[in-house]
């Protein structure tokens, strides 16, 4: 079973890319003929938290009602073209930015027959690859003339006048061509001695050595039949190494041909462990992420769910806390949701940006399996207006927390065996899910693995909270080890969950730790509460979870009391709590109580969304 969820995580991840080129062989365009623009000055000044982007090439008209700085998964997916550079040409006439989506693992890119045999990926028995089993090749990031094609496609793009490139499949490895084999030789070669091969693998003479065929020997279907656990654990180590450094080739290569600033994303679908390895060579953000309430071999019958995916921005933040993240509803998701469905989008646009983050509108975006899907800018437009307008709410804020769960590269990125990586993983994020629904605010702490991510925890790291959180199976080094002993010298309570049998005993456990968690309420898990402190004033915000699929809109919740113990640095005498709520952006007066250092409030009505502050 854990063979079967890993791959499935595999073939999602790489599905993107089919994705948007036959969105734009299906797109029509409205109008051909778009104006030559003015000189234009390149900046990153426009990259900042909560940027609002379109998927897709909307009009002028689409971006100015919905408050978008720009495009991205825009232009040029099939290579640099005139009606595509015109379109480029008008948004920065328009002062709008653009940031193409250019593929790395699909065949259709390219009319060179020749190349796309040469370069696919193979399977174990040496066969190629087909994409998503569509009629066209995956191709391979390990063959130097696909390698060469990608940096001369990157080049089309700084030609054409992007702003920023989206790498879509950053993170595809699957492949056992012989230029993998090779990867992995080389690998290994770097790693170990010869009398380390021949004892912890087996393996006589590097040179010889085929992983392909050691597999085939062993009766093997793919690598999750190796019997020697260890080997293929080195074996994802390579995968992952040598796409990186490809990838950080392929960045500093379009850089070094460019006058001109240009910024980089990546799709890291999900967040998931084995796309944070990009992180460091990138500027931003943009990422694929399931909304479904369930995996998608089940989607031709469920519904998205409005969100909780607080979990997934504050683990963005804590990996990289300079950079924008901006997520986005993967195309499976898409054809579970109909275009009549605006309030989710203005619901998954609020959360995201409570948390820090942002989320990608669609315009005429790709639906897996075939059709588009394009928000409506009229409906949406209220939503981006409020969180554009009041933009001192979300910025520049402090985020109240007594708990952090710490979340460790290694652990869910490889561990011993690679199904403990993905049960770590899993418990990571149900954690997350699991304190939201409690009303404990939590926070994310996260120590990198050193190699792909030289993000290391300190000790200062964890002070910052009163308990600190380990998910199941993680293996943590000495050093981690040894601060959250020190940590516990000095006062501070860790929660194993190795050590608790269910994982809803957690809530228990630190109900029982007498640590006061600065927050009460009596709302119901259909409500999120999330609370920051700037300049000396509260930010309170409230969300709503309570979606009705049959009316298309969310289950109003009433009488919501929330008791905030006020930090020292906060002094709400003579001031006046204000509630401003989303889409309609009505402010109103909230009584409330002060005992001591409790702030009580009672919400009579929450609609969708509301966000309370003193004045």
């Amino acid at each position: 079973m854990k063979r079967a969820l890993s791959i499935a995580i595999i073939v999602i991840m790489v599905v993107s890319g089919i994705i948007f080129y036959n969105f734009l062989s299906q797109m029509k365009k409205e109008d051909g003929n778009f104006p030559i623009g003015e000189s234009y000055t390149f900046s990153g000044n426009w990259l900042k938290k909560g940027v609002i982007l379109v998927f897709g090439q909307p009009p002028i008209d689409y971006l100015r009602t919905v408050g978008a700085k720009g495009t991205a998964w825009s232009v040029y997916f099939s290579g640099l073209n005139d009606y595509d550079k015109g379109y480029v040409n008008s948004l920065h006439k328009n002062a709008f930015i653009v940031c193409s989506g250019p593929p790395t693992a699909q065949s259709f890119v390219t009319n060179d027959e020749k190349l796309k045999l040469d370069a696919s990926c193979r399977d174990i028995y040496g066969n190629p690859i087909k994409f998503l089993g569509l009629d066209q090749y995956a191709m391979c990031g390990n063959n130097p003339k696909w390698q060469e094609f990608l940096m001369e496609r990157f080049e089309e793009h700084v030609i054409g006048g992007v702003d920023a490139i989206l790498i879509d499949e950053i993170g595809h490895v699957d492949c056992f061509c012989d230029y993998c084999m090779g990867a992995f030789n080389s690998y290994l070669r770097s790693h170990y001695s010869d009398q380390e091969l021949l004892s912890l693998f087996g393996i006589s003479n590097i040179s010889s050595f085929n992983y392909r065929e050691y597999l085939l020997e062993h009766g093997a279907t793919s690598e999750w039949d190796d019997p020697n656990p260890k080997l293929l654990l080195e074996f994802y180590k390579a995968r992952y190494s040598a796409r990186v450094a490809f990838i950080s080739k392929l960045i500093q290569h379009t850089r070094s041909v460019s006058d001109r600033v240009i910024l980089f994303s990546g799709n890291l679908y999900g967040l998931q462990p084995n796309q944070q390895i990009y992180l460091p060579h990138l500027d931003f953000v943009i990422f694929e992420m399931p909304i479904a309430s369930e995996k998608h071999e089940w989607l031709s019958y469920l519904k998205p769910l409005p969100g909780k995916h607080v979990i997934t921005y504050l683990l963005a933040e804590a990996a990289a806390p300079e950079k924008p993240f901006i997520a986005f509803p993967d195309v499976f998701d898409l054809t579970v949701l109909s275009e009549d469905e605006w309030k989710l989008w203005g619901h998954w646009l609020a959360e995201a940006r409570m948390c820090g983050a942002s989320f990608l509108l669609p315009y005429k975006a790709y639906v897996y399996g075939g059709g588009t899907y394009t928000l409506q800018a009229d409906k949406i437009s209220p939503y981006t207006k409020f969180l554009n307008d009041h933009s001192y709410l979300y910025d520049d804020v402090s985020r109240i927390a007594k708990v952090a769960i710490l979340f460790d590269l290694h652990s869910t990125l490889f561990n011993s065996y690679l199904w403990r990586a993905y049960s770590a993983w899993e418990s990571f994020e149900n954690l997350g899910v699991t304190l939201q629904e409690a009303h404990i605010p939590f926070e994310v702490i996260y120590n990198g693995d050193g190699t792909f991510v030289n993000k290391s925890l300190t000790i200062n790291d964890l002070n910052k909270y009163s308990i600190i959180i380990i998910p199941n199976n993680y293996e943590l080094n000495d050093k981690v080890s040894n601060l959250l002993n020190q940590y516990v010298k000095q006062g501070g309570l860790v929660i194993t969950m190795d050590n608790i049998s269910l994982q809803s005993d957690v809530i228990s456990e630190i109900k029982s730790s007498g640590v006061n968690l600065g927050l009460e309420t009596n709302a119901s898990k259909d409500v999120g509460v999330m609370i920051y402190e700037r300049e000396g004033t509260l930010i309170v915000h409230v969300i709503n979870y309570s979606y009705d699929a049959q009316t298309k809109n969310f289950r109003s919740q009433t009488n919501i009391e929330i008791n905030i113990t006020i930090p020292e640095s906060i002094n709400p005498a003579g001031k006046t709590l204000k509630a401003l709520s989303l889409p309609e952006g009505d402010e109103t007066t909230i009584k409330y109580t002060v005992i001591g250092n409790k702030l009580s409030i009672t919400i009579p009505t929450l609609k969708e969304y509301l966000v309370l502050h003193f004045k």
